[in-house]
């Protein structure tokens, strides 16, 4: 039996695979002006971050003069490390802004009413549409790059995803995924006292967090499933069905197809592999008895760890496994297969390369310290896709980055 790995790290986004086209809604926030000054390390217990934040494109911001409580140095060193700062919007409110992916051009600044987003678009006129946990909210014009979303609520953590319309030359277009906690003030607490205890709460979290652990499955949502090749296995035909693990994407589920779990030791920059394949179950079609059961050889699954630094992973997944019921038909095969090389630090990961055949569907998330973020969904396309790139073609992971909780 597969036995559910778990561990933890923490940060602040995800990015999935993206989003359809499919929506038509107006946009429901503002164009924000922008820019952030560089933050500069003082005796004052809000100069959060160490790098400088010149030219990012995102809500207003200065250091706020002071807060209710001085951060110790710890706190000062944690804020830093995750790129959490206190700041200023143009309008004087206190925020909260997660510089973690500024490299990439994109950040959250969160206040006690509302969220704003900022990414680097990658054509002038594109579009985006935003989407909170799996709602669309909004759409915004040509070239606009920033959204405000004035329905978060405070006291709960929101995810996002910044989803571009495919349009033109896309080869430098992302999904980009952030969760964004959004202060709230309790009673007898100033507004600034609120942001603080939000920003460091959540780096004290991300530092607190001793592994993570990243896992790839593969599973059949429906409950059974014709064999689509004729011929090629010993059931096959309209006498029998196999059986699929009957659930949607969820990550506490144990039944699936495939398993591939990576446990990252930060401390000690370990990296231990688990893999599994699950019994394939035969059924005949009229009654749904069981027939036979086997499972077959997990010897093309696996885990590596490639490199690993300080806070940093490099880690080679391989999933790979087939009917084993079935021989195939003049040397070709059905298989559940792909591969990906990850490169994970404590606060984000990036897909540097990978792809999968898309049959059946595929799951990819981490762990980390009771969180979990989704890094990857995809539906099957349909059953043929076994087959690989003759029949189907491939999925490409390559450019997919994000954050984590």
């Amino acid at each position: 039996m597969h036995k559910r790995i778990t561990a933890s790290v923490q940060g602040g986004c995800e990015i999935l695979a993206p989003y359809p086209r499919t929506f038509n809604q107006n946009p429901e926030g503002e164009h924000v002006q922008s820019r952030i000054s560089s933050a500069k390390a003082s005796s004052v217990a809000v100069a959060l971050v160490a790098s400088t934040l010149v030219g990012l494109t995102t809500s207003a911001a200065a250091d706020v003069p002071g807060t209710s409580t001085p951060l110790s140095a710890q706190q000062l060193s944690d804020l830093a490390e995750q790129r959490l700062r206190i700041g200023r919007t143009d309008g004087g409110q206190v925020a909260l802004v997660n510089a973690a992916l500024v490299d990439r051009g994109v950040t959250s600044t969160a206040t006690t009413g509302a969220v704003t987003l900022s990414w680097k678009p990658y054509a002038a006129d594109a579009r985006y549409t935003i989407v909170r946990g799996e709602t669309p909210i909004a759409t915004t014009k040509p070239g606009q790059a920033t959204f405000k979303d004035t329905t978060a609520t405070a006291g709960t953590s929101h995810q996002y995803r910044i989803v571009p319309e495919l349009k033109g030359d896309t080869s430098t277009a992302r999904t980009w995924g952030l969760t964004v906690a959004v202060p709230k003030v309790n009673r007898g607490e100033t507004e600034t006292a609120a942001v603080q205890r939000t920003a460091t709460t959540q780096a004290a979290n991300a530092k607190a967090a001793a592994s993570t652990t990243l896992t790839w499955t593969t599973f059949i949502p429906q409950k059974y499933t014709t064999q689509p090749i004729p011929k090629a296995c010993k059931y096959s035909g309209s006498k029998y069905v196999y059986g699929g693990d009957n659930r949607g994407f969820d990550w506490e589920s144990s039944r699936y197809r495939t398993s591939a779990s990576a446990v990252i030791n930060w401390k000690s920059r370990k990296v231990e592999g688990y893999t599994s394949v699950s019994a394939t179950h035969v059924y005949k079609k009229s009654n749904k008895k069981q027939v036979a059961k086997k499972t077959a050889s997990g010897k093309g699954m696996k885990v590596k760890k490639l490199g690993a630094g300080s806070g940093y992973a490099a880690i080679r997944m391989v999933t790979h496994a087939t009917n084993p019921f079935c021989g195939g038909v003049a040397k070709v095969k059905g298989a559940i297969d792909g591969a990906l090389t990850f490169h994970i630090t404590r606060g984000g990961w990036e897909i540097r390369s990978g792809n999968h055949r898309r049959m059946p569907n595929h799951e990819i998330y981490i762990y980390n310290g009771g969180r979990v973020t989704y890094v990857y969904k995809n539906k099957y396309a349909n059953a043929a896709c076994l087959v690989g790139a003759a029949l189907c073609d491939l999925k490409n992971l390559t450019g997919y980055y994000g954050k984590y909780k």
